[in-house]
């Protein structure tokens, strides 16, 4: 067990270089996430449907923050920067981007809705006659 904690909160693990193949490709997605971030700001200014450009608003921001601590995590692993190179930090990343993801994905299931349009005619319901209505005059 306690080989496993210095595993993980070792607070300078050796072994990163920026030619290292786990280091480029963390370089690769992080970069992506921060590309990603301005895509989809420029793809939620074109959207006409209200309700998902209101549940899409925090999107971008948080694409470009996770991307760019990322790219902070990696050149503090790689300088050897310690206690911010730790991985249990990689793991809590990680870990809140997943959340994030899923709050994200639950909340846009939970709360879109598009809006139909009716075709303008109406059913006569037996129980409309029931129903208060204006003064005739």
């Amino acid at each position: 067990m306690s080989s496993f904690l210095t595993h993980w909160f070792w607070p300078n693990p050796a072994g990163w270089d920026y030619g290292s193949g786990s280091a480029f490709t963390l370089l690769i997605v992080c970069g992506a996430l921060i590309v990603g971030s301005f895509l989809l700001r420029w793809w939620r200014k074109r959207l006409t449907n209200a309700m998902t450009k209101t549940l899409s608003r925090s999107w971008s921001s948080a694409l470009f923050w996770f991307g760019l601590v990322g790219l902070v995590l990696i050149v503090c692993r790689v300088e050897h920067i310690q206690f911010l190179s730790m991985r249990i930090l990689w793991a809590v990343w990680a870990l809140c981007f997943v959340l994030f993801a899923l709050f994200q994905f639950w909340q846009f299931q939970r709360r879109h809705y598009t809006v139909i349009k009716s075709s303008g005619v109406t059913q006569d319901d037996e129980l409309r006659r029931y129903l208060p209505r204006k003064k005739q005059r």
